[in-house]
């Protein structure tokens, strides 16, 4: 999937800290035309009359180096935090772990692919299946916009784990300045999550709704017994985050990229969890290629490292 084609608008790639005076602009899509201010919701928006502001240079720390990645290993000081974050796997029993369909079975070495990764049992190697070759696929990635801290937006991340899609999120934490006032302008109400399928020209609030579309047009119809379960269902994700509660909601200023990070991640990975909730917090709007399991994805260069507890990533 390219990403050159998901860039923003020149006028939201200024971003920067908040200062007296903000620009504000506006761009026109096919259904709304959307006026994004480049400020807190507390300030007050002026228009410059001088020459815009140059946008901001975006490179690596001095002296940063990617981590190597490791299995399943925590780096020092965040063991409190991923404890915390995992506290989501037995509250929601492991919703967001697997793909729609996902089955296990033990086979002769020689029937899995060498390129593939594949854990291995008495001399056996573990088949992994699922249904999600047989589910129709998006062309272009759906759009959400939402929190890391809402139950309902858990909800519907899952059912983006479930269905194995790729996912463009617009972050919307509290006193966000540019995507929470975009869904106001689309859809009338600051309510989260909010899903826009390019594809379909379909939008709509409400996680039920959201989760039920997404079951019926790239599933097979059947949505999750840990997502159909009403009332249950969102105390349940609620619980998941009691540690992580206020982790992912509150805005940190922050600069905004001229296109999307990518992320490779799920949502049942506490690891990923954490990278997610940074990301949320500073707003910056990021591809998300879901990697739980079945995944064809997990060949070639993951091969070395899957199942890698936390997010890979890839900056613009």
């Amino acid at each position: 999937m390219a990403t050159a084609a998901l860039r923003f608008p020149p006028c939201l790639s200024s971003r920067a800290a908040p200062t007296t005076t903000a620009a504000t602009c506006t761009r026109r899509t096919a259904s709304a035309t959307l006026r994004v201010a480049a400020q807190p919701e507390s300030a007050s928006a002026s228009a410059p009359t001088s020459t815009p502001d140059a946008p901001p240079e975006f490179s690596p720390p001095a002296g940063f180096a990617p981590p190597v990645p490791k299995r399943f290993a925590v780096k020092d000081g965040q063991l409190a935090s991923v404890a915390g974050a995992a506290l989501a796997l037995p509250f929601r029993l492991g919703t967001g772990l697997f793909v729609l369909g996902y089955s296990v079975s033990l086979v002769s070495a020689d029937k899995i692919p060498p390129d593939q990764y594949s854990l291995e049992f008495l001399g056996l190697k573990v088949k992994e299946t699922s249904k999600i070759d047989q589910c129709r696929r998006p062309e272009k990635p759906i759009e959400i916009y939402e929190f890391e801290g809402c139950p309902f937006c858990r909800k519907v991340r899952e059912m983006v784990s479930v269905l194995d899609l790729d996912v463009l999120f617009y972050p919307c934490p509290q006193k966000g300045p540019t995507f929470r006032p975009k869904v106001l302008e689309m859809g009338g109400k600051k309510q989260f999550p909010y899903m826009v399928d390019p594809n379909t020209g379909v939008a709509m609030y409400e996680s039920d709704a959201i989760i039920k579309y997404l079951a019926d047009t790239y599933g097979d119809g059947t949505v999750p017994i840990m997502l159909s379960l009403g009332l249950f269902t969102t105390i349940t994700a609620g619980l998941a985050m009691i540690w992580r509660v206020w982790k992912g909601s509150s805005y940190t200023v922050s600069k905004l990229p001229p296109q999307p990070i990518e992320i490779w991640a799920y949502e049942g990975s506490p690891f990923c969890k954490i990278a997610r909730e940074a990301l949320v917090e500073l707003e910056l709007p990021h591809l998300l290629h879901r990697l739980c399991s079945w995944q064809p994805q997990a060949t070639g260069n993951f091969q070395e490292t899957w199942p890698f507890p936390g997010a890979l990533y890839r900056g613009s």
